[in-house]
């Protein structure tokens, strides 16, 4: 069972895997590859999925290679065995975790994170090096302040198999409560390009300190762009979404949706009038309203006659009662030059000013492939689909 789950699990994701073995403490063989892949934590069809992709990664990293961390929670069950036995086998994990005021561990959000702390400590002990644990005093590379926090969500993998340069970015945060009620997805890569970009971010979010000058960083490669908050100041000028919006034209070629837990703040406000202005011109609009999208948004957006969908809903199909929208994920097509284009973002920037938004560590990427576009859409089909759609107050945590 073990070995067909893997089988099933690295098809739908778009891997290859040698059979795997009972004994977890080594990696799975050296026939693991990956090239691109794209999961969904879907609490109510397909609960754990990211975390147990992030398993199999994990378990395939092979002795002498590293594991890049920078996470805001850290407290998955399923996650959690493998990265121990990971660092038992020879695997150096470095992690750079979210932390309250003067940089201690949040209570409930990385109990896990706490154990590998533990577990690094008494390697270092015994003479170990290689792997540490930071824990940010709130944001790792802006202004500390009560609204900041280190809200950035990717994993690396210097190889896993046959892969070297392996990037795990998007919405996801690695807990079992996270798992029981948000959705959220997460992207892999295996680009050298941005392996390399993010791994600037990550050792300089490892320091802990605001160095002059904004924060704010950008990259691009070969069919993608991504960028890191926190962005001090934002602006209309700066934003890297109105950047976005701005280059796709405002009319009935162009088609998007968007799935986000938090919209707010005088920058979802402008972000909502360019959408707003591109409805208007005939562009197509569709929206899974998250818990935290606030009403001049929803009000700005309603009179253009964008599509709302409900991303927060009772159920009982999960044990914490609710099923809503973690993501902070976007689609779109457009034409340009006659020619149809195709855009997928998946990170942890909520649109607003906020503890989730510019002000905090975020990691973001776009990607501009039609494979992209197609796996996201239809990951997001399962909160876009949901009935009925009743928009009301919703406090899920």
């Amino acid at each position: 069972m073990t070995t067909v789950a893997a089988v099933l699990l690295a098809l739908l994701a778009g891997t290859t895997t040698a059979p795997a073995v009972a004994d977890e403490s080594r990696p799975r063989g050296d026939g693991f590859t990956i090239t691109q892949a794209m999961s969904m934590n879907d609490p109510v069809h397909h609960r754990g999925q990211v975390a147990r992709q992030l398993r199999t990664y994990i378990r395939h990293t092979p002795r002498g290679a590293t594991i890049s961390i920078q996470t805001f929670y850290l407290a998955s069950s399923v996650t959690w065995p493998a990265l121990r036995a990971a660092y038992r086998r020879g695997v150096d994990i470095r992690a750079v975790l979210s932390g309250g005021p003067g940089g201690s561990p949040l209570t409930g959000v990385s109990s896990m994170g706490v154990k590998l702390d533990k577990l690094v400590s008494a390697g270092r002990a015994h003479g170990r090096r290689g792997s540490w644990v930071v824990w940010t005093d709130n944001v790792a590379r802006g202004h500390d302040g009560p609204n900041t926090v280190m809200h950035a969500k990717f994993w690396q993998f210097s190889r896993v198999g046959a892969t070297r340069k392996v990037t795990m970015i998007g919405s996801y945060n690695n807990s079992d409560a996270a798992d029981a009620r948000a959705y959220s997805a997460m992207v892999t890569l295996a680009d050298p390009d941005l392996y390399d970009a993010a791994q600037s971010i990550f050792k300089e979010s490892a320091l802990d300190r605001h160095r002059p000058g904004n924060p704010l960083r950008r990259f691009s490669g070969e069919g993608w762009d991504a960028y890191f908050m926190p962005a001090t100041p934002i602006s209309r000028a700066n934003d890297p979404v109105l950047k976005r919006l701005r280059a796709m034209p405002a009319d009935a070629h162009t088609r998007m949706a968007v799935s986000m837990y938090s919209w707010q703040g005088r920058r979802g406000v402008w972000l909502a009038r360019r959408m707003a202005t591109m409805l208007h011109g005939g562009a197509h609009l569709t929206v899974v309203v998250g818990p935290d999208i606030s009403p001049p948004v929803m009000r700005i957006l309603r009179e253009a006659h964008a599509r709302f969908e409900d991303g927060c809903w009772r159920t009982t199909r999960t044990p914490s009662g609710y099923a809503y929208t973690h993501d902070k994920e976007m689609t779109a097509t457009w034409v340009k030059a006659g020619e149809t284009q195709y855009g997928a973002w998946l990170g942890s920037d909520d649109w607003g000013n906020g503890p989730g938004g510019s002000q905090s560590d975020q990691a973001t990427i776009g990607l501009h492939s039609a494979w992209a576009y197609r796996r996201l859409t239809r990951l997001l089909a399962p909160q876009i689909n949901h009935e009925p759609d009743n928009l009301g107050r919703c406090n899920p945590l």
